[in-house]
């Protein structure tokens, strides 16, 4: 697993680096790649890599001082994929979602804009896939889109929820992941058993130019 110490090397090259200017945060991206991790399908890096540079419109890429840090920024991307990938394939109880937190003068609140937005991005790369527990499951997603998108955060407005109520929330969003995960690890594992090799997602999700960042 990435250090607390690699954790913040990685969210500074993110936030700071030349050239992108619509990076995912280290949450973001936490919870972006848990999506890959825990889909239908499997999506290459080829695919996914650019979305985690250029949340917007997957165009832009960042401006690398040298080649050594460039290969020291992709290492830590997949080191903390290939963690968050066994965490839940070999030690589910051990896993967390990667939140940011609101000191709230020492009672910290955790944050979860960002990290089912970064979720839904990568639901995004493969809605089709989706669709089962997107729609056949939505009481498992109902947080995830609550925070995770635009037609949620309109809602959580109206909800008004207490910090209790928030807190809630937050915490059952590992069992949620759990739950997703085994969903789709166990439909993978059919797959294999029937000799049949698990799809790739190779095309572009589709993106509204129009669309309004958060």
């Amino acid at each position: 697993p990435l250090t607390d110490e690699e954790i913040e090397e990685l969210d500074r090259f993110l936030l700071d680096a030349e050239g992108i200017d619509e990076s995912m945060d280290i949450s973001t991206l936490d919870g972006f790649l848990t999506a890959i991790v825990c889909g239908p399908k499997t999506i290459m890096p080829s695919e996914w890599l650019r979305w985690v540079w250029d949340m917007q419109s997957g165009e832009d890429a960042p401006v690398f001082n040298s080649e050594a840090e460039a290969q020291r920024i992709l290492e830590l991307l997949m080191r903390h994929m290939t963690d968050i990938a066994q965490t839940l394939q070999l030690a589910p109880e051990y896993y967390e979602p990667l939140l940011l937190e609101n000191p709230n003068n020492g009672d910290p609140i955790p944050i979860l804009d960002e990290w089912c937005a970064g979720f839904m991005k990568g639901v995004e790369l493969d809605p089709e896939g989706w669709l089962p527990v997107v729609v056949g499951k939505p009481d498992w997603m109902s947080t995830i889109m609550l925070y995770g998108t635009e037609e949620g955060w309109e809602a959580l407005e109206k909800k008004n929820l207490s910090i209790e109520e928030h807190q809630a929330l937050a915490d059952g969003l590992p069992e949620t992941v759990l739950k997703i995960h085994a969903l789709w690890l166990d439909q993978r594992t059919q797959q294999l058993a029937a000799g049949h090799i698990p799809e790739v997602v190779r095309h572009e999700p589709v993106r509204n130019p129009d669309k309004v960042g958060r």
